[in-house]
């Protein structure tokens, strides 16, 4: 086997080794509530312990300005977890930059850009 083959076949079984571990874990679906923050994780590995990252960015004439980090321990079981963490938004648009980090390591990870809008005494969450 020539050399050239030789790297070719060493970075496809590398690739294919990380690959499960990008696809195991995934977020889906994230609400407000004007006090909470609802995110939907799903993991194919099983129980394991984990931390959610929650960046919150607020968005206005083109710019972005954090307005909170945070890092919560999770514990995420097989199948879909609502992981849910207190978070507290006024009237305005921002961006959520989410992540799913286990053993140091990003497992997950999306951005999401919401509305928050009053409406009588609960918040209007929108889109974005």
């Amino acid at each position: 086997m020539t050399t050239g083959r030789s790297v070719l076949l060493l970075l496809l079984l590398v690739l294919l080794s990380l690959s499960p571990a990008c696809l195991s874990t995934s977020i889906g679906g994230v609400a407000y509530d004007g006090q909470n923050l609802s995110v939907q994780v799903t993991d194919a590995r099983g129980p394991e312990d984990a931390a959610l990252q929650v960046s919150v960015y607020r968005t206005d004439n083109f710019r972005q300005v954090e307005v909170t980090r945070q890092i919560f321990p999770v514990s995420l079981g097989q199948g879909t977890t609502v992981l849910t963490v207190p978070l507290a938004l006024g009237e305005g648009t921002y961006r959520l930059n989410l992540y799913i980090i286990v053993e140091n390591a990003r497992r997950a990870g999306v951005i999401r850009d919401i509305t928050v809008e009053a409406h009588g005494s609960a918040p209007l969450i929108g889109p974005g």
